[in-house]
């Protein structure tokens, strides 16, 4: 007998003696089946052997690790503010977010050069500059929570205690300060029309900043023409001045002296100010000689961040769906991740792919009776890479080519393969809140096989537990919003007509990254909530929230990355996850603020999180996926395993958290459901549609209405943005009349407000291009072509919400049975293999 015989005959006995011993171990041993006989086995065994003994040992697969360049952004830069700190009232004194680290802000401002060599203090850097030196006007805070008994300027704090320093050297009169801490120069640059512009497109929160500064620290002289400014960019017509006598400065401008991007077209010509983007710029207010646009610069982020790709449909006219993220590129495998979520689609009897409100049924937004938009048979289906490709080097989506854009490279990559992870639920009421929503995406990489390093097509850093800070976390959120549609912005909010391809860019957020869990505050008024919802959050996921809370992300949004800068290396970003699921917005108005359609606000606030799929949980899966080994010195981190929330917060009252001054006053009342809207019944909270366009707040109504559909209180569709007049005017708990139109404008009431998180209704949805993207409520019971769950436990060992219930009944993968035969779930070895326990743990 050969070497190679006598070899593997050693192996088969020895297998065949471990496989008879186990077999007959089972209390309940059935007749072994057909591929345990010894002839199986000995084939089995004589593949791997001669295999092994003539090829010799398998070469060591290659590593996911991290690029030798990877997380460097290759061109932008960051936003002046991100190094500040913000920080709101809880008692609303600073009425909104106001920045703390004031010496943050000097690198907004710059110094204006009014000759060869001579320098122009800037008006808001000689204000900043005052405050830091000698602080600002002492002001007793009378309503401060921690002393609820103050009653004057001995025993009460100072409004902006621990904040601003507070002097008391300034003088005041009934109409205000006479003298403060704003210099002489400060006060006269301050009151140059240039300077009040240019304050005033600031964004939200240092727009609030600089006015409570100088209503703190400057002559009333001087915050006057802030607060009469702020009163026209309201639509409100200035009160007259305290002091008759004082003449305030001419802020009126000439057109010539505007600096204005022309628009010719739709397309941007000839300026030396970069144009702002749409969102999260906050306001367009076209005085008679002028117009002002909150300004923020967009080339701040093209091909800033190189990782980062969209997820686009295929066709002549492709149209941005979801970010994915590079976490390897050649010469290793091309690694790209994304939200398992992105990757359905709804198509019609034909498998064509149509809105995805024709894939909504029984939601507001729903189009499926439009048979011309959806067709017959409505169904949600597996994308495929037929239907969507990969883009990298996008910066502005849409059709503008990139002679146009200004982007330096576009590289395709076609998709040969998307899995998704086993444990990612698609039935009813599961999606995104079920967990593990990732997808790996096998792309086409021929393109840049030789090009990715010239292209800087760098991938973002691995995360790993040595690259995390210490203390308070922050990160940058970037990626697309789809824009509304164009007759939507034409309906209401024409302001923003000239500015639409702004919707199309890229942006960037500075994030707060921090426990799951529902909001504590009121994120419009400030102050705790009275009754705070404490819903559910899957394991495996970290929550993030605008450090502004002046932005909500939106359709397009999901599978952009949460990124933090590395410890060691803080020129580097490593993924700490990708976008899955947000549960709303507390605020989202657009459209105009004055009778005249010259004012225009794009107004959004939350302080619900943003939740992330945690990338860190799904390296070993994301890695096993293309071949690649994983190995890591981090300890498993318990949050890949624990949720947060508590599930039966859901069978508590339903209240709504007030965000308009009406809510403010009558405080946290419940729902009022069932309700009727546009003569179709509903159960629960809803996201209402507009012109196509889904406002993404969840929201109830909380009064009554006199027009009942079998004694139910029904609205009409018009309740949605114009109001609706009370019964009684002299009642202020009044039913609304929808018969009654002539009721003064300022009596008209909204019958809907936003509701907490544990209201019915209100999930967590994924967001995808083509509409809200509720594929995962009623739609899912048509979805075609999806594999059997069963598929192992990935990284976190985590069935999905209600995932594996069939493989546990079956006991399949990821279950197995002990030698006793009870059924459980494999587990790792300490050698992190995975195998099945000798004996189930009880």
């Amino acid at each position: 007998m050969s070497n190679i015989y006598k070899h593997f005959y050693t192996l088969f006995i020895k297998e065949k003696e471990k496989l008879d011993r186990r077999i007959s171990q089972r209390q309940d041993a059935s007749p072994a089946p057909a591929f345990q006989t010894p002839l199986a086995v000995g084939a089995a065994l004589l593949g791997l052997g001669v295999s092994s003994l003539l090829l010799g040992a398998s070469e060591p697969k290659q590593k996911l690790e991290d690029h030798p360049m990877c997380g460097i952004t290759t061109g932008g830069r960051a936003e002046c503010y991100f190094d500040c700190e913000v920080f709101a009232s809880s008692n609303g004194f600073t009425s909104s977010q106001i920045v703390t680290n004031l010496e943050c802000l000097y690198d907004c401002f710059d110094s204006q050069k009014s000759g060869k060599r001579q320098q122009t203090k800037h008006c808001v850097d000689s204000l900043i500059g005052d405050v830091l030196e000698v602080g600002i006007c002492y002001e007793a805070d009378f309503l401060s929570p921690a002393y609820p008994d103050c009653l004057d300027t001995d025993t009460c704090p100072a409004s902006y205690e621990g904040i601003y320093n507070n002097s008391r050297d300034c003088t005041s009169d009934i109409c205000g300060i006479l003298k403060g801490t704003c210099s002489t120069l400060t006060e006269m640059l301050l009151s140059k029309d240039e300077c009040v512009r240019e304050v005033f497109e600031q964004p939200g929160f240092i727009l609030n900043t600089i006015q409570q500064l100088i209503q703190v620290s400057c002559s009333s002289k001087t915050s006057d023409i802030y607060t009469n400014f702020q009163q026209q960019a309201n639509g409100v017509t200035p009160g007259d001045p305290c002091d008759p006598d004082y003449e305030y400065p001419d802020t009126t401008v000439s057109p010539d002296n505007l600096d204005y991007p022309d628009y010719t077209d739709g397309v941007m010509r000839g300026s030396n100010r970069t144009t702002n983007r749409l969102s999260p710029a906050q306001s367009v207010l076209q005085f008679p000689e002028f117009t002002i646009i909150t300004q923020l610069n967009y080339e701040n982020t093209r091909h800033r961040y190189p990782w980062v790709c969209s997820l686009r449909s295929t066709g002549s006219s492709p149209e941005h769906l979801c970010a994915v993220t590079l976490l390897s590129v050649p010469p290793k495998p091309t690694v790209v991740v994304g939200a398992a979520h992105c990757t359905y689609i709804c198509k019609n009897d034909n498998e064509k792919a149509i809105p995805v409100c024709c894939c909504a049924p029984n939601e507001v937004e729903s189009c499926v009776d439009d048979k011309t938009k959806c067709g017959d048979n409505p169904k949600v289906f597996e994308m495929t890479g037929d239907d969507v490709e990969i883009l990298c080097g996008e910066w502005e989506t849409g059709d503008t080519p990139m002679v146009l854009s200004g982007e330096k490279y576009n590289v395709l990559l076609p998709i040969k393969e998307i899995v998704r992870h086993p444990n990612f639920n698609t039935t009813q009421g599961a999606g995104p809140i079920g967990g593990s929503d990732i997808a790996i995406f096998k792309v086409d990489d021929i393109s840049i096989q030789k090009k990715a390093s010239s292209l800087r097509l760098n991938p973002i850093c691995l995360p790993t537990k040595q690259k995390q800070t210490a203390g308070k976390q922050t990160g940058i959120h970037t990626g697309w919003s789809k824009p509304p549609p164009f007759h939507f912005v034409e309906d209401q909010a024409a302001g923003y007509l000239p500015l639409y391809r702004d919707f199309f860019k890229q942006w960037h957020y500075k994030m707060d990254i921090d426990t799951c869990r529902d909001p504590l505050l009121n994120g419009l008024f400030g102050g705790f909530l009275d009754f705070p919802s404490d819903s559910y959050y899957p394991p495996a996921t970290v929550c993030a929230k605008d450090f502004s809370r002046q932005s909500c992300f939106s359709t397009g949004d999901s599978g952009s990355p949460l990124m933090v800068r590395e410890k060691t290396r803080p020129m580097r970003f490593y993924a700490e996850g990708i976008l899955s699921f947000v549960k709303g917005c507390d605020v989202f108005t657009f459209g105009g603020i004055d009778d005249d359609g010259k004012l225009w606000q794009l107004n959004q606030q939350s302080e619900n999180p943003s939740t992330y799929t945690k990338l860190s949980c799904f390296l070993p899966w994301v890695a096993k996926q293309y071949g690649l080994e994983y190995t890591t010195s981090d300890d498993t981190d318990p949050a890949c395993f624990e949720s947060q929330g508590n599930p039966p917060d859901e069978e508590e009252i339903c209240r709504i958290t007030p965000s308009n001054l009406v809510d403010f006053i009558v405080g946290e009342v419940e729902c009022i459901l069932p309700f009727y809207y546009g003569g179709t019944k509903y159960d629960e909270c809803v996201l209402f549609d507009e012109s196509g366009f889904v406002y993404p707040i969840f929201r109830c109504p909380t009064r009554g209405s006199t027009e009942k559909i079998d004694g139910i209180n029904s609205y009409p569709t018009t309740a949605l943005t114009e109001g609706l007049c009370p019964d009684d005017s002299s009642d202020p708990a009044s039913d609304l009349n929808p018969n009654i139109q002539d009721c003064d404008p300022l009596a008209r009431r909204a019958p809907f407000s936003q509701c907490k998180n544990n209201c019915p209704g209100v999930r967590a949805f994924g967001i995808i291009g083509g509409g809200a993207a509720l594929a995962f409520l009623g739609a899912t019971a048509g979805i075609q072509f999806l594999a059997p769950a069963a598929a192992g436990l990935g990284a976190v060992g985590v069935a999905g919400f209600g995932g594996n219930a069939v493989a546990e009944m079956m006991c399949v993968t990821p279950y197995c049975r002990d030698r006793a035969g009870a059924c459980c779930l494999i587990q790792p070895t300490p050698n992190n293999f995975l195998a099945c326990p000798d004996i189930c743990p009880v």
